[in-house]
């Protein structure tokens, strides 16, 4: 708000022009759909709230919609307090029905953070249970798209002041707008104070979010030269000034208006300035006042001017914060309401308050904090702890059921006056809202209140540490929660009550499991199951459901794994809770599924979706869907996991919880790929992309970057493809090297499909030396055994991995990276086991077909056609024709030229001289060796050869170094009479 002048007249923004002007440039682009974050900062006093009172009234005559809030630097503030200013206004200003249709179905969402809508809509159905770090994230997708359809009606504007002093939940919240709203028509415009803003580490943190998403402009106020400070004195003043008053004024404020207004003030109040001829404003005399050290010095002397009881009701709203209700201030110094009204109008006309009406209720502001912070300064300690006590206890009669921010002002206030019993229960309260509503720093400041109002003999101390440690936990100061889990346990086992020892043993597992502290969190899991001793209880499951994931996912001990997975399984049976019987079927039906007794595991899983949907959980429903999704993959129902994945994505939206959709778009990317539904792929692949921007988890952001090579692998950009899994698996090696067994074997066919034989055969060893350390009999172990065989197929060196024969074979049937039953093929064929190798690919063509997954089924074809050419006997060649022109028709739906020149190239070698016998008759040459030699002796080139076989140069070299070793040939000469004698040419 622009304050008014001391001559009536309203001072106008000077010397703002070129900031003004990007400001409103900036939310003309957003108004187009480009949505933004525009932060001014500068000093105190600079100018920044005016800029901002300046943009705001542009913004509403030009009919966007305006919503304001603010930070506050007083202790006990609630969590979102910007948002809940800002969305509050427009909450209480817009009628109900109107209000129903923004807020959608997000308002049992919604209402842990704006209280206001369950008095303005009635209560609404509560939202469904979540982990911490999931429903934060819901609560901010309903704010972003409460905020989205706020802008569908016209262009939205949120103006946040002092943000220097926000919340780290509001920090976090503006940050994930700017990563989630990027395409509606919203500005975000906020300012702070740079020098108040060093040192905190969550702005800092936010500013580099901000730059990071390349969603910032920043505008930094400077001090406003000697021109623009004439300027403002003769707004100020309503009149032309002499050049030696703006010279002096700008000398005195060094540029701050702030300053230079204080100064003006004092100066007419003094009588120093006077109007000379022709209007003009100048200094009585040469001798200006002194100078008050520092603008509190200017504060105080406009303070003295009041009379005593307006200074003293002055002194009672310092206490109450930046902005107070009239009826309040007048209820703490029992006053009547017209009375203290009257005595504010002078503060008012003195330009120290503003009017700041909230609903229906009278409050004032002061009109610059400094302000506040000078009057709240001068107060002894005792007068501040008397004031607040009043304040308190004035609060207290007031609020029956109070809210969050009631509840932290009340905190604040008796923690301040002295009222330790008071100030620990009120911080107590209003350190779990915070923690219900997300904003983990102000409910770890509220519970750290309470430990230092209590001692250690308080009898609710070791709650206050479980609060202190889930708060640090949603925080991420993990530090601090392993302190608080830890001192709990102990607490609680010195009181005698196990199980709420056990309960935060638990915790601790989850913190340490959380930093990939894998033994630690190991031990702290089986020292609360020690802890419960067997005892037929809900922490039981929940702890041995920890307990057998941890074994399995981190560690790779399936064993042990399952046999905590059955025993959460029977106990959730005999307890009855369909919730808890839900999550032990899914856990033990996952690890039932991952260690290849899918049958049993799917049967497992469906029966945990129908529990979870009976229960209505719709959040463990969608985890369910997760797991079934993966199982049918495995199991060849490529379909059904399709199915199950579009279930996956309606049961995490209608939960709202975005982290329940990190990986199913990626995998859907990668099944519509194989399937050669590209366009779906790529659609997926862009909902994938959406759903990451929204997460901070590495994990999330590394398998997204490694399906990013998906799309362009179907169509034969292998290069492209590369490009992205190499940068995938050195994300995954920093975030968690165990992951590297699950990707390591898809680097080394896409080298394998480049003809790269050296980094194939590199990528092979590095997932083999993987392998190695994870259960055989696992999917961790077969996925990435998978494309290591198929990779030593594609360049020829299949007979390195025939020895996988017998690990392939309890797979049989299954797909990882590609059919089971196909690769089980090819090493039939490579060994003579024809018959068989018929079977095998048969059973790898109808699945394929059946399916619908194009892109193996051309693999399969192809496979097939080597058969046929290794069997021989009459029509082998016509018969491998056939599957090799159906192989390139598929390869083409596909766009993959690569593939179709490879499949020409095996056309033309197929049309040539006689049926080769199989590879294994040829003094040990590999299938792909049999096919660089055949060349030779047609007298091809290596160029021409490594053309045909889609290889580079230095791999055909390396082959004939190889050929020429195995044959004792020579020379190429001697090579050509080898493979005429053998039938080869």
């Amino acid at each position: 708000m622009i304050e008014q002048s001391a001559t009536g007249a309203r001072p106008s923004l000077v010397g703002r022009r070129r900031e003004n002007d990007a400001l409103w440039t900036r939310f003309e682009a957003a108004a187009t759909g480009r949505a933004g974050v525009v932060l001014i900062a500068g000093e105190p006093g600079i100018g920044k709230t005016r800029l901002l009172d300046a943009f705001a009234a542009h913004a509403t005559s030009t009919g966007a919609r305006v919503l304001r809030g603010g930070a506050s630097e007083a202790a006990g503030m609630p969590p979102y307090l910007s948002f809940l200013e800002a969305l509050g206004q427009h909450v209480r200003a817009t009628p109900p029905d109107a209000l129903r249709v923004q807020i959608g179905d997000m308002a049992g969402i919604l209402a842990d953070i704006l209280p206001e809508l369950t008095a303005r809509l009635g209560e609404a159905p509560r939202s469904y249970p979540l982990r911490p770090e999931q429903a934060r994230l819901r609560l901010y997708e309903a704010v972003s798209m409460f905020l989205a359809a706020l802008s569908t009606e016209r262009p939205l504007a949120l103006i946040f002041d002092d943000l220097q002093w926000a919340d780290g939940a509001t920090l976090d919240l503006l940050a994930y707008l700017a990563r989630r709203q990027r395409a509606i028509p919203l500005l975000l415009v906020g300012a702070y104070r740079a020098g108040d803003a060093e040192g905190r580490a969550a702005f800092a943190q936010t500013l580099a979010e901000l730059n990071r998403l390349r969603a910032l402009d920043l505008l930094t106020l400077e001090p406003l030269d000697a021109a623009a400070m004439v300027a403002l004195a003769e707004s100020y003043l309503g009149g032309p000034v002499i050049a030696p008053l703006g010279e002096t004024l700008f000398r005195h404020s060094e540029g701050n208006p702030f300053f230079a207004e204080e100064l003006l003030r004092n100066w007419v109040d003094a009588g120093a300035l006077t109007q000379a001829e022709h209007g003009r404003w100048t200094l009585a005399t040469a001798q200006v006042p002194a100078l008050p050290p520092g603008i509190a010095g200017a504060v105080r002397q406009r303070l003295a001017r009041l009379r005593p009881e307006t200074l003293e009701l002055l002194r009672t709203a310092a206490i109450l914060g930046h902005t107070f209700e009239t009826a309040l201030l007048a209820e703490v110094v029992g006053q009547d309401v017209e009375a203290v009204e009257e005595s504010l109008r002078e503060a008012a006309q003195a330009n120290l308050l503003s009017s700041a009406m909230t609903g229906a209720q009278s409050a004032y502001s002061f009109s610059h904090d400094k302000i506040r912070e000078s009057i709240y300064d001068d107060m002894t300690h005792a007068r501040r702890q008397r004031l607040h006590g009043f304040i308190g206890h004035a609060l207290e009669a007031r609020s029956l059921s109070p809210d969050a921010q009631r509840l932290s002002e009340l905190a604040y206030h008796f923690a301040r006056s002295g009222d330790r019993v008071r100030g620990a229960d009120y911080a107590r309260r209003a350190a779990q809202l915070a923690l219900a509503a997300y904003a983990p720093e102000e409910a770890l400041a509220h519970y750290r209140a309470v430990l230092e109002l209590t001692g250690a003999d308080d009898p609710r101390r070791g709650e206050t540490l479980i609060g202190v440690g889930d708060a640090a936990t949603l925080a991420g100061a993990h530090d601090d929660a392993v302190s608080a889990f830890t001192a709990a346990q102990a607490w609680y086992e010195r009181s005698g009550d196990r199980v709420a020892a056990a309960r935060a043993a638990h915790r601790l597992g989850q913190v340490w499991w959380q930093r990939e502290a894998i033994p630690q969190a190991r031990e702290a899991f089986e020292a609360s199951l020690a802890l419960l001793e067997g005892q037929p209880l809900a922490e039981t499951v929940c702890a041995l459901v920890d307990l057998s994931s941890l074994l399995a996912l981190s560690q790779h001990q399936y064993t042990a794994a399952l046999a905590h997975a059955r025993q959460a399984f029977t106990l959730a049976e005999r307890l009855s809770e369909d919730n808890l019987l839900a999550s032990a079927s899914r856990v033990l039906g996952n690890l039932l599924a991952r260690t290849n007794q899918l049958p049993e595991g799917l049967d497992l899983l469906r029966r945990a979706l129908d529990l979870a949907l009976a229960a209505d959980n719709l959040a463990e429903a969608a985890e369910c869907c997760a797991c079934l999704r993966m199982a049918c993959a495995w199991n060849c129902e490529y379909r059904q996991a399709i199915a199950y994945a579009r279930q996956e994505i309606d049961l995490a939206r209608r939960c709202h919880a975005p982290y329940l959709l990190r990986h199913i778009y990626t995998h859907l990317t990668v099944m519509y790929a194989l399937a050669g539904e590209l366009a779906e792929a790529e659609r997926a692949y862009t909902e994938a992309q959406t759903v990451v921007e929204r997460l901070t988890a590495p994990e999330a952001w590394a398998y997204f970057d490694l399906i990013a090579g998906v799309v362009p692998m179907a169509r034969g950009d292998y290069a492209a493809s590369e490009q992205g899994t190499v940068r995938a698996i050195e994300e995954f090696r920093a975030a968690n090297p165990d992951t590297l067994v699950w990707y390591l074997g898809i680097l080394a066919v896409i080298s394998a499909r480049q003809g790269k034989e050296r980094e194939t055969l590199a990528a092979i060893d590095e997932a083999e030396a993987a392998i190695a350390t994870v259960p055989s009999d696992s999917m961790a172990s077969m996925l990435p055994l998978s494309s290591v065989v198929d990779a030593a197929f594609l360049i020829g060196a299949g007979q390195r991995v025939a020895h996988y024969y017998t690990r392939l074979e309890p797979f049989r049937g299954q797909f990882h990276n590609a059919l089971v039953s196909r690769l089980l093929g090819q090493i039939e064929t490579l060994q003579g086991d024809f018959a068989v190798a018929h079977i095998s690919l048969d059973e790898a063509e109808a699945t394929a077909r059946g399916e619908q997954v194009k892109f193996e089924l051309a693999q399969t074809l192809v496979a097939q056609a080597d058969l046929a050419i290794a069997e021989g006997g009459r029509g082998a060649r016509e018969r491998a024709r056939e599957k090799l022109a159906e192989a390139q028709a598929l390869y083409a739906e596909f766009g993959n030229e690569t593939e179709v020149r490879r499949m020409d190239a095996a056309l033309r070698r197929h049309t040539r001289g006689r049926t080769a016998q199989s590879p294994r008759l040829h003094a040990g040459l590999s299938a792909r060796e049999i096919e660089v030699l055949r060349l030779v002796a047609s007298g091809r080139s290596n160029r021409e050869i490594a053309s045909d076989l889609v290889l580079s140069e230095k791999t055909v070299e390396n082959h004939l170094t190889r050929i020429y070793g195995k044959i004792g040939a020579e020379n190429r000469a001697a090579a050509a009479a080898f493979a005429i004698r053998h039938g080869l040419a």
